[in-house]
């Protein structure tokens, strides 16, 4: 009972000290005070969005799903055993309830065929999968006809926990990254605090001060600072999570408080981390070498190079030289503050990312005709096209030229730079690539290629012999330059001499590959170049005779994506399936999988994920002044000595004045310069990251431009130019309204 007694009166006793220096020094602690409250609105609004996001999913599967598990297509006896419990010897072995069953009878041979929609009993819905895959699963197979297997679907209803899994690891990403801004942002302003109050550190040193004692105080301090604003910063958190998702789409709010006791806990560990590493810092230096960097000597490096300092472009020349003097802590401000605005920027970017994904049609269903050996064809597509909601049939064929061991080759005028293709050992005067996909093309799939920007005429793939057409990327970047009419050849696997290596993989294997192989080459003409097509591998479209010919397989199409109106309710989404699979029966086992693309679209549409960023990216902009005006107020006052001396050497006040004015105007130069180069190469790194990076991990088909908003450069530059100048204006000012004050002092004493 003591030591709890101790341990709160050593709370108290620090918070009461803590208090104290806060209030004696709210001036230079108010940029801490904004920094925490910004911070609190990060953590606060995200866990309250996010944690509605979830319950707002869950509403969403709910109301479209009342079952867990889809059996497709079982024969008679299969429907007898699930309607009787045949194969159940215990009461736990029967783990679901039928909620339907839809009747189908095959035009292709007039059996029946029924779609089963089961619903998992009990709370442990993993243990009752999984006893009905090992049990039920295992006998309904054995009466599956030759060549089959049971199929059936698992909907998100069962899914939804790992759904949910998916979210949290989301979130936790997030958080993290929103903690090392925080900690940035806040070892930032801890740093500009430190190098100002050097001095005092030194002294407190030589008394014999240590990391522990610095670290302790320092953390009450900040403790305050951050407890300051927690209120107000939540209940904006708060109303803003409200706004967005509440008064803009109409969805149910709640906020339980457990959702703001995490955002105490993640304000604990921004807290403990920034004042942990300056006060580390400044514990292992000596104290002279603090106390000596009182007059910004530490932010000196020599320009070696004399100057007269009143020579005839004093003061311009004299600022100039001083901002190349001073050229560490001018770096070190102009990535600090702009870094923000870059932020900024991407953060508008991956906003409008976001709404180009919701806003791209994705297929509701994929249909697979390779178990009936049947190709899609025109007669087909006018049935499937006959079907009410369908708005799209997307019919491929496809051949890897790796599996088949062909490549392209094209002259090396026709590629780009960094597009690293590979040169054959005996011929340098081409670049050869098996990045390549052959697909098929007929006026089917050309439709769906008009979809995209091209140059040429995509038909003449189909009228002309050895024509093609091509994209000019490979992982969603542009790596050729061609032009309509120019020349390529695939290489064609006749035979070989050796056998490569097994283990080799990529150009080291293609390179292998051209020394052992055996090849046939088939000169083709460009027709039609596409620009914006998503790209892992490069396609490459040609007739069916040509396809036939460089691939050595027919042109069949076996694998269909199926669009349908983005309007359209649950109810009408489900008759359009079952139209599918009653139109499948016509030509024998044909599968049909629903992506649930539609209610995915809804669900993330409803989670303002756009918004969201757009709410981050304004919070970091907002941070850039902060930085501009903190640093350069506490810079300019440490060189009020400075100007002090030259006034007493000569200099006038509007020399003075024009020292300051000239300080910044280059840093607004100097703004203007770093605000778009930073913002560019953020903007790039981002734009690879979704555009390259993502896809290649997940194989999706998915391409983004490259788009830096314009009207979030602009703001960024304003912003940065105007806070450039403004930082060294406005301690001009003050420096100015000090010294009247003194001199009418010093006047009112000599009157006296």
């Amino acid at each position: 009972m003591e030591m709890v007694i101790e341990f709160f009166e050593y709370i108290g006793r620090n918070l009461k000290l803590a208090a104290k220096n806060v209030k004696a020094n709210v001036r230079q602690y108010a940029c801490f005070i904004a920094a925490f409250f910004i911070i609190q609105v990060f953590f606060a609004t995200l866990t309250v969005i996010l944690y509605n996001n979830d319950k707002t999913e869950w509403m969403h599967v709910q109301e479209e799903y009342d079952y867990h598990i889809m059996l497709k297509s079982i024969n008679d006896y299969q429907m007898l055993i699930i309607e009787n419990n045949t194969i159940a010897v215990f009461s736990n072995d029967i783990v679901f309830d039928v909620v339907r069953t839809a009747k189908h009878v095959s035009a292709f041979d007039g059996e029946e065929r029924y779609d089963v929609y089961l619903k998992l009993k009990g709370k442990d819905l993993d243990f009752a999968l999984e006893r009905f895959q090992n049990k039920w699963l295992k006998e309904l197979n054995k009466y599956t006809e030759d060549g089959e297997k049971l199929s059936y679907v698992i909907t998100p209803l069962l899914n939804f926990s790992k759904n949910l899994a998916v979210n949290r690891i989301i979130y936790v990403i997030s958080i993290i990254v929103l903690i090392a801004l925080s900690i940035f942002l806040l070892v930032v302003l801890y740093n500009i605090r430190i190098n100002h109050y050097k001095f005092q550190f030194g002294i407190y040193l030589s008394f014999g001060a240590d990391f522990k004692k610095l670290f302790e105080t320092a953390f009450w301090e900040m403790f305050i600072i951050w407890a300051v604003p927690f209120i107000p910063a939540t209940g904006v958190s708060v109303l803003i999570a409200y706004i967005i998702l509440h008064v803009n789409v109409g969805l149910p709010f709640s906020c339980p408080i457990w959702t703001l006791l995490l955002t105490v806990l993640y304000g604990f560990v921004v807290m403990l981390v920034s004042v942990w590493f300056p006060m580390r810092l400044v514990s292992i230096k000596a104290p002279m070498s603090l106390i000596i960097s009182q007059d910004n000597s530490n932010l000196v490096t020599s320009p070696r190079r004399s100057l007269n300092i009143f020579g005839t472009k004093f003061p311009l020349q004299y600022e100039l030289f001083s901002t190349w003097r001073f050229r560490k802590y001018n770096l070190r401000l102009l990535v600090s503050a702009i870094i923000f605005t870059s932020l900024f920027i991407c953060g508008l970017y991956v906003a409008e990312i976001t709404r180009t994904t919701l806003s791209m049609e994705k297929p509701q269903f994929k249909v697979d005709l390779s178990a009936t050996g049947i190709s899609f064809d025109s007669m087909m597509r006018d049935e499937v096209y006959s079907i009410k909601g369908i708005t799209l049939v997307d019919k491929s064929n496809k051949e890897s030229a790796a599996n088949i061991a062909s490549y392209i080759a094209v002259d090396p005028k026709y590629v780009l730079p960094f597009a690293n293709l590979v040169v054959p050992d005996n011929n340098d005067d081409i670049r050869v690539t098996n990045q390549v996909e052959y697909r098929t093309v007929d006026e089917d799939v050309i439709k769906t290629l008009e979809q995209y920007k091209y140059t040429g005429d995509l038909y003449s793939a189909i009228n002309n012999e050895r024509t093609v057409i091509v994209a000019d990327s490979i992982n969603n970047i542009r790596r050729f330059n061609y032009k309509v009419g120019d020349k390529i050849t695939i290489a064609v696997k006749v035979g070989q001499m050796k056998a490569v290596d097994s283990n080799l993989t990529g150009k080291a294997l293609l390179r292998q590959q051209l020394q052992y192989y055996i090849y046939d080459s088939y000169e083709f003409t460009i027709g039609a170049i596409i620009y914006d097509i998503p790209t892992l591998k490069m396609p490459l479209y040609l007739n069916s005779e040509d396809f036939s010919l460089i691939t050595g397989k027919e042109a069949n199409y076996y694998n269909l994506d199926v669009y349908v109106d983005q309007t359209l309710s649950v109810d009408e989404v489900r008759e359009i399936e079952n139209q599918l699979r009653e139109w499948g029966l016509l030509y024998g086992y044909v599968s049909v999988t629903n992506t649930h693309a539609l209610s995915l679209n809804v669900i993330n549409e409803d989670k303002q994920f756009d918004e969201i960023f757009t709410l981050v990216a304004i919070l970091l902009l907002t941070i850039s002044p902060m930085i501009w005006f903190f640093s350069q107020t506490l810079y300019y006052l440490k060189r009020e000595d400075e100007f002090t001396i030259l006034q007493s050497m000569g200099a006038v006040g509007s020399e003075i004045r024009r020292l300051y004015i000239s300080g910044g105007i280059t840093m607004s130069i100097l703004a203007f310069i770093f605000c778009i180069g930073l913002g560019y190469l953020l903007s790039f790194l981002l734009y690879f990251f979704v555009n390259v990076t993502i896809p290649k991990w997940t194989q999706t088909f998915i391409r983004y431009e490259f788009y830096m908003p314009w009207y979030a450069i602009v703001l960024s530059i304003v912003i940065s130019v105007v806070c450039g100048f403004l930082s060294a204006y406005i301690p001009y000012k003050s420096f100015m309204r000090r010294k009247s004050k003194i001199l009418s002092v010093e006047h009112s004493d000599v009157s006296d």
